[in-house]
């Protein structure tokens, strides 16, 4: 907020729009968007359901702006480039081709050809926090810092985008910014050790690092319950002083019904966000109340298939470690 005040204050043209996580599920929920328009009136926000032009005559550049509501419509927003101005695509999603390493986030949309086509001289990407290039002249400017293990490998930072004369290719410039490290180390198997055993290996693997502002996990292979359990209670009493965060985790975290991990893992109930989604599309008219409940039904029941599958490869590679280190 701060920050974006100093922008308005410069008079800097600044145009914003809503995300997957700036948008309400439903559309009669209000969003906080309308807070910060009344109190950043010299901001320009785009936070509905619609694709809006922005035009910023002075500058000659026109901004076709897709939020990620627009997104979610039944018909796709296509934008248009106006000739004799250089047009620019500002939108949120993700875009073909990316090979997600993690899992798909709820209420996630899909950039089609239709938003990343030719003709346009910049088109600016949010949502995927890897930067690059991802089609003619469409980057990604990734994200400022890392917000979970999946950017552990990201370079966090922004773009600046110099454009030329309508039509010109532009310049790209990636500025890195400073964040906190996050390394993920080298399994460890439990063995017979003890839990003091296992705590002061990490600790040590932690130490030789040198980096006491970074964020270390390591996975904890073979350990019983309660072995890992007192494992992660040294580790939260003696890490401070050698790293920012220190935590294990097991195959079994991954694996595990949703909800009920440990080590301090929070993943989403996704029977919960299933039901949600199909709560939304009933109540959006797209499905019909019959076809809701079908659906409602085959699809709880997969997923109830699917997390005892899982639970079942967990259980099955713990026996694996076990048999191993016994022999």
């Amino acid at each position: 907020m701060s920050e974006t005040r100093r922008l308005e204050a410069s008079n800097v043209p600044t145009l914003i729009i809503a995300g997957n996580h700036d948008t309400p599920r439903l559309r009669t929920t209000g969003s906080v968007f309308s807070v910060l328009e009344l109190a950043l009136p010299g901001i320009k926000f785009v936070t509905e359901y619609e694709l809006e032009e922005v035009s910023y005559r002075d500058l000659g550049v026109l901004v076709h702006a897709i939020p990620h509501g627009a997104l979610t419509n039944p018909n796709l927003p296509t934008p248009y480039p106006e000739d004799g101005v250089r047009n620019v695509i500002l939108t949120h999603g993700l875009a073909p081709g990316i090979q997600l390493k993690g899992g798909r986030e709820p209420g996630e949309e899909e950039l089609t050809g239709q938003i990343i086509q030719p003709g346009f001289d910049y088109i600016a990407l949010g949502h995927y926090h890897q930067w690059g290039p991802h089609g003619d002249h469409a980057w990604y400017s990734g994200a400022t810092e890392r917000t979970g293990w999946g950017d552990e490998a990201t370079t966090p930072g922004y773009n600046i985008v110099t454009l030329g004369p309508p039509g010109a290719e532009q310049e790209i410039e990636h500025i890195p910014l400073p964040a906190r490290p996050m390394t993920t180390q080298q399994p460890l198997r439990a063995d017979d050790r003890s839990a003091r055993e296992l705590a002061d290996t990490i600790l040590d693997r932690a130490s030789v690092m040198g980096e006491p502002e970074a964020m270390v996990r390591v996975q904890l292979l073979g350990a019983t319950r309660p072995v890992r359990r007192e494992v992660e209670k040294i580790l939260k009493r003696e890490s401070v002083q050698v790293v920012w965060s220190l935590q294990v985790f097991s195959p079994a975290d991954i694996l595990a019904p949703f909800g009920a991990h440990e080590g301090g893992l929070q993943v989403g109930d996704v029977r919960a966000l299933f039901t949600r989604f199909v709560a939304e599309r009933e109540e959006k008219s797209e499905y019909e109340p019959a076809f809701a409940t079908a659906f409602k039904e085959r699809g709880l029941r997969a997923l109830d298939e699917a997390v005892q599958a899982a639970e079942l490869v967990a259980a099955t590679d713990q026996d694996a470690i076990a048999t191993e280190a016994a022999s």
